[in-house]
């Protein structure tokens, strides 16, 4: 077999066309995991260009091809044996590109694009053979139809074969005309053009596969198999390791010693390390986020998942004077830190702050919180704490206000350049970066406008993955040590006091087909998901009680309930009653997410 790297340009200028054989399954990427994350890979290079900074080319993995006889004048094709999935998708991604462009008077780069989705087979009586890729049966018609359309419009009028299935090549295209469309921004501006020959060069040279080309002798079926079948991948920090040890063996170090005391627990430990754990939508080993965590922190700028190997390898090349020894213990060091988060009491205010951090689903600050707990995890906790404290506050903040968290990894690079460059790291330098933006992306909301949004957001339609977690905290901040502490289980869930179905227990006090009633009727459902009128239960007392009449559901709840937060509820519920303990909750609220107000320093 012989085997090349090569970028797109040199996979798709061939006239040629890469078939898929009928035993190969049909198309079956989908926007998550598989369109989206090759359109974060492609966009974080192209950004990469824009801002001037060296740009590395991202690997798509291995594609397997098979020779296959064609008679003399007839077009050269080769068979896929593995790879039909992402060609596909590129092919897609490419005549979208294509369109998008045509669309908007850029004809060059229409054509430029063209190149890479069209065979110019001037003698071919075959119209297919236009295609530089070939699905396997199942998908021809869809593939033609498609790459043919020339345009999103027509592409959505296209008959649905089954209504009930995905139609997944014609979504891919739409996918990537829009994703494009909505990068490049407003045509004609200067910046639109940079962007458009950013992303031709990107998609063009940036995209790397491995092209692995069978000969006559290779038993095409057998290495398909193993491919698919047998095949484990290696970890990025697989790669890594090894990277580091035939460094280690060069510098004429004992790497027995070596392994034993730096990386000895990664292999050993494979439960914890090579366990796949969720981060966003995506599962990866934790092993692969502590290196992506540790990237981001050593090197104060966003690394591509797909990339962490290059990242590190250039981390390590650029480190004059260091040994692979020194790069070992402090790898080692810093992942016994990220073991230790979660290894903090449940009780404790470290543990409440990673328990709380968790149900946010917001892990994009870990790289700072490598660094600052390993500084003062054991030597000074309360500085720890008051870190703790404010990030908590600004991401809960920020949460209730729904402000967007599409920004978090530049904003948490920004800061750890800031930190870095003044080489502090201190609770002080940390709260006035958190308070000096006035951004929306990037902003830690003020108490009015944390009251405003805690006072009518429907925190269980909008919020509600992180309104239990709300609710724990406000419950365990009215201990006061005069009452018993309740530990809160998994087992209590989310109860409406006035209950979703409110028309037969809880009538209004005007006509319902009345202007004064249909307007009372909509003050209700707007108070019904916000958090005054949301409490916990058990799971078995939250049915028992759910529709009823108020003072039966009150009876019942503080009969069995132990919890601060329902001891107090009134005798009488409306809408008057919810306002209030919305209130009541918000200032408890302010208590445990303070946010402090920023110093102004004063001029002589």
């Amino acid at each position: 077999m012989r085997v090349d790297k090569l970028n797109l340009e040199r996979v798709f200028d061939r006239t040629e066309r890469l078939e898929a054989p009928l035993f190969q399954r049909p198309y079956v990427w989908k926007l998550e995991p598989n369109w989206m994350a090759l359109w974060e890979s492609i966009q974080m290079v192209a950004e990469r260009h824009l801002d001037g900074k060296l740009a590395h080319p991202h690997f798509l993995g291995t594609i397997v091809l098979d020779q296959i006889k064609t008679g003399l004048g007839q077009l050269h094709v080769r068979q896929i044996i593995d790879g039909q999935q992402r060609l596909t998708t590129l092919q897609l991604s490419l005549a979208a590109a294509r369109d998008l462009c045509t669309r908007l008077n850029e004809h060059r780069y229409a054509k430029a694009f063209e190149k890479l989705t069209v065979n110019d087979v001037p003698l071919s009586d075959n119209p297919d053979d236009a295609f530089k890729v070939w699905p396997t049966n199942a998908d021809q018609d869809d593939f033609r139809t498609v790459m043919t359309a020339r345009s999103p419009a027509v592409v959505k009028k296209l008959d649905h074969a089954d209504k009930s299935d995905d139609w997944l090549i014609p979504d891919a295209y739409l996918y990537f005309y829009e994703t494009f469309d909505d990068w490049l921004g407003p045509a004609g501006t200067e910046e639109f053009q940079r962007r458009l020959e950013v992303l031709y060069g990107t998609m063009r040279e940036d995209l790397h596969v491995v092209v692995i080309d069978l000969e006559a002798t290779d038993d095409a079926q057998e290495i398909f198999e193993t491919l698919n079948s047998l095949g484990t991948p290696l970890l990025p920090a697989d790669l890594v390791k090894n990277f580091l040890f035939h460094r280690a063996g060069h510098e004429r170090e004992n790497t027995r010693q070596l392994y034993e005391a730096c990386w000895q627990k990664f292999d050993s430990d494979k439960g914890y390390w090579r366990k796949e754990v969720r981060q966003g939508r995506l599962k990866r080993p934790r092993l692969d986020l502590f290196l992506n965590h540790f990237l981001t922190l050593q090197r104060r700028d966003e690394t591509i998942i797909a990339q962490l190997f290059s990242a590190y390898r250039d981390l390590v090349e650029e480190a004059n004077g260091l040994r692979a020894a020194d790069h070992m213990k402090r790898f080692s060091e810093y992942a016994d830190v990220y073991e230790g988060f979660e290894q903090f009491p449940a009780e404790s205010r470290e543990g409440l702050f990673f328990y709380r951090l968790s149900e946010l689903d917001t892990t994009t600050v870990f790289p700072l919180l490598l660094e600052v707990v390993k500084r003062y995890g054991t030597d000074d906790k309360d500085a720890l704490r008051e870190i703790m404290g404010d990030l908590e506050s600004f991401f809960v903040r920020r949460t209730v206000c729904q402000l967007t968290a599409k920004s978090y990894n530049k904003f948490v690079v920004d800061l750890l350049k800031e930190l870095h460059d003044a080489n502090d790291y201190s609770p002080g330098l940390i709260r006035a970066f958190l308070l000096r933006s006035q951004a929306d992306t990037t902003r830690w909301p003020n108490d009015e406008e944390f009251r405003t949004a805690w006072m009518t957001v429907p925190f269980y339609k909008r919020l509600k993955k992180k309104t239990r977690m709300i609710l724990e905290a406000l419950e365990l901040a009215l201990y006061t040590g005069k009452t018993e502490k309740v530990m809160i289980d998994s087992k209590l869930t989310i109860e409406h006091l006035m209950p979703r179905e409110w028309g037969r227990h809880w009538p209004l006090t005007a006509a319902e087909n009345t202007p004064e009633g249909r307007e009372e009727s909509d003050r209700r459902e707007g108070l019904l998901h916000t958090l005054g009128n949301l409490t916990l239960l058990t799971k078995e007392l939250n049915p028992s009680v759910s529709n009823g009449a108020w003072e039966k559901k009150l009876e019942a709840i503080l009969k069995h309930s132990a919890l601060n937060l329902n001891r107090t509820l009134p005798k009488q519920w409306n809408e008057d009653g919810i306002r209030h303990r919305a209130e009541t909750l918000f200032d408890i609220a302010l208590k445990v997410w303070p946010r402090p107000e920023p110093v102004v320093s004063s001029t002589s």
